[in-house]
């Protein structure tokens, strides 16, 4: 993912920098750890096209659910404010979607005389820089900003490929914390994310693009850690 270390490199050493400035050097009060599990669905629109021309134009709609683990490290700046990093170690897959096309003999694809398309995308490297609002009773607001690379993984029969892409976006939620004995902690999050569009050419035919727009996803997760 394009910088993806190196942002999240930044801000790892900037909440260091911020703790140490608010904590002795031989505490580690404010750290906390945790995993989570997360259970949701995700849709977008897609549309293959080759140059301008409309009539050579494929768009559809689709949607899935999912199920996927999470883990992740925060650091609490003050009663108030916490920032963390959350990331997903197993990828996101979507449904693998089956197109049929004309054989280019002017067979109709109806008759046994098509090409399969197969084509599914997998979301991997998904990484969440978050920041969590303390509010009354137990409840917070979580404001994300989420990144995730895009890859690809097609059978095209009408020959080509298309290269892998990433995408970012934002986040919004809200979850309720209950802490138990010795630091622990357990929650329950209800969050919403929007993804930034994606675009991606195929490496055999420069006119033939898709794009993946109108990208959303909602998860409810319940999560477990301990406070240091």
């Amino acid at each position: 993912m394009k910088n993806i270390k190196n942002k999240i490199a930044i801000f790892v050493v900037s909440c260091f920098a911020l703790f140490a400035l608010q904590t002795s050097a031989s505490s580690v009060e404010g750290l906390s750890i945790g995993l989570g599990y997360h259970t949701g669905g995700a849709m977008g629109t897609g549309t293959e096209k080759k140059s301008d021309d409309t009539a050579n134009t494929t768009e559809e709609d689709g949607a899935f659910a999912y199920d996927t683990p999470s883990v992740f490290v925060e650091f609490a700046l003050n009663d108030q404010f916490s920032m963390g990093v959350e990331y997903h170690p197993d990828a996101i897959d979507t449904p693998e979607n089956l197109n049929k096309q004309d054989n280019g003999n002017g067979v109709n694809a109806n008759d046994g005389g098509s090409l399969s398309n197969k084509v599914k995308a997998s979301f991997e490297e998904h990484t969440t820089v978050y920041a969590n609002i303390n509010m009354p009773f137990n409840t917070y607001l979580r404001l994300g900003y989420v990144m995730t690379d895009v890859a690809t993984k097609e059978s095209l029969a009408t020959g080509g490929a298309y290269n892998d892409a990433d995408t970012d976006g934002y986040q919004v939620g809200l979850g309720y914390n209950h802490s138990v004995d010795n630091g622990f902690f357990v929650r329950v999050e209800v969050v919403a994310t929007e993804y930034n569009d994606i675009s991606a050419t195929n490496v055999n035919d420069s006119e033939k693009t898709v794009t993946v727009s109108e990208m959303y996803g909602a998860t409810a997760s319940i999560k477990i850690g301990r406070s240091f």
